[in-house]
């Protein structure tokens, strides 16, 4: 069955990173890789609650950042755990005989791959503001969705290890917001669990 999924998942791979690529794509998809960079999602994150949420922005940003913190973390314990080759290393052999070809415009990736950190990131910070704030999820979500897909369209990870990746960091965030005593809008999740 592993062997299964894993085959699944490395056919996909090269649907998505040898079907479409194309110059344009990849610039596009190089830009949302750089502009998904959890350094990226932090400095804008900080910037938005500073901008737009006067009465809180001490409490939020603090929350936000620990977030950031507690699910970056545990991204990279489970990359640690995992030990999974990236598709470039994962496919040296045929890619040095010319047998397969492997789309990486942008980075040159080789080591530890599973989960992907861009997509915990993005998750963790668009799931993040759809919790706290509740305005443009489906544009935040989006984003989210572009960075993690822009990391296999440019050969630096598995569709597995960004879907794990984006679970990994909606469900930190989600499970952070459910602690927290002081977060809004859970009296609409009180409702909907009963």
């Amino acid at each position: 069955m592993i062997e299964f999924i894993r085959g699944l998942d490395e056919t996909l791979f090269f649907v998505i990173n040898n079907s479409y690529a194309h110059p344009l794509l990849d610039a596009i998809m190089t830009f949302f890789t750089l502009a998904g960079d959890t350094s990226v999602w932090i400095v804008f994150g900080l910037a938005w609650i500073l901008l737009w949420d006067v009465n809180h922005w001490k409490r939020r940003a603090v929350t936000f950042l620990l977030i950031m913190a507690i699910a970056g973390l545990g991204v990279n314990l489970l990359k640690e755990s995992f030990h999974r080759q990236r598709p470039l290393a994962r496919f040296k052999t045929e890619i040095d005989t010319g047998k397969l070809v492997v789309n990486t415009p942008h980075q040159q990736l080789v080591s530890r791959s599973f989960p992907s950190g861009h997509s915990q990131a993005a998750f963790t910070a668009a799931t993040f503001f759809a919790l706290y704030y509740r305005r443009h999820r489906f544009l935040l979500y989006g984003l989210a969705g572009l960075v993690a897909f822009s990391r296999v369209y440019l050969g630096t990870h598995f569709p597995a290890d960004i879907v794990t990746g984006s679970v990994f960091g909606w469900l930190m965030a989600w499970q952070l917001w459910r602690l927290d005593p002081e977060a809004p809008f859970k009296s609409t999740l009180a409702v909907t669990e009963k």
